[in-house]
């Protein structure tokens, strides 16, 4: 099936672009296609210039700390697994404290010459030509280890954010409330509460894609034919869940 993530606010919206940068930078941080170094910088400048952000990382912070209040009042349920609950509330503390931090680690980035005269070009339409980067380009053509050894060092500076989030979203969607549901004539209207986001899984074989829209507590989805998008969808069967 085919997945489709929704943020019901801005706040989320930020959490899943740093999901999907994280994502981008393990894909190419072996280097092991040509074009990987590229795909690395373009995602971990990003990286860079969201994380100066500083709202995102507390309101991480404050998500986590209400996780690790839910996960103390776990503690008074007779099944629940002791060990396994005080260990994370334990990796959260810590996870949240190398998060606070960051501000400091980030400095790293703005006096870092190699990178800040990359990260000046990358930000131009093609602006990654070895006329305009060779410094880049020699340090292409520098030893395999020795590259995969710097852009471990540069990664590593955000590693405890991308560990923290992670297991946020991880913990989440494991809490999500699942259902079986029918767009009639493509459309589906629904209302949540207390809840950041939706997921909606499709079948590829029914060939349509859902538009979302939605804020807060009340969210719409129109699938679109992808195979004639002038024409509205049949009725869709689909799987949700909101968490």
């Amino acid at each position: 099936m085919i997945s489709f993530e929704y943020p019901l606010n801005e706040k989320n919206r930020g959490y899943l672009r740093f999901e999907f940068l994280f994502l981008q930078i393990r894909k190419s941080i072996n280097l092991t296609n040509e074009s990987d170094p590229i795909a690395f910088f373009k995602a971990l400048f990003e990286l860079v210039e969201l994380s100066e952000r500083a709202d995102m990382r507390h309101d991480l912070i404050k998500d986590l700390e209400v996780l690790s209040e839910q996960m103390s009042g776990w503690l008074e349920c007779k099944q629940v697994d002791y060990d396994a609950v005080r260990e994370l509330i334990a990796e959260i503390e810590q996870l949240n404290k190398a998060v606070f931090s960051m501000p400091k680690q980030l400095h790293f980035f703005k006096n870092n010459r190699f990178l800040t005269s990359l990260k000046q070009r990358f930000s131009i339409p093609s602006g990654c030509c070895n006329f305009d980067l060779p410094q880049f380009y020699y340090w292409s053509a520098g030893d395999l280890s020795k590259r995969q050894q710097d852009v471990q060092k540069w990664f590593s500076y955000f590693e405890n954010l991308e560990k923290a989030l992670c297991l946020f979203l991880k913990i989440k969607r494991s809490q999500g409330i699942f259902s079986e549901q029918i767009a009639v004539n493509g459309f589906y209207h629904g209302e949540t509460e207390h809840s950041g986001f939706i997921t909606v899984k499709v079948k590829k074989e029914q060939a349509v894609y859902p538009m979302i829209s939605g804020h807060k507590n009340r969210f719409s989805i129109r699938f679109i034919n992808a195979k004639d998008p002038n024409n509205s969808a049949f009725d869709v069967p689909f799987q949700q869940l909101i968490w």
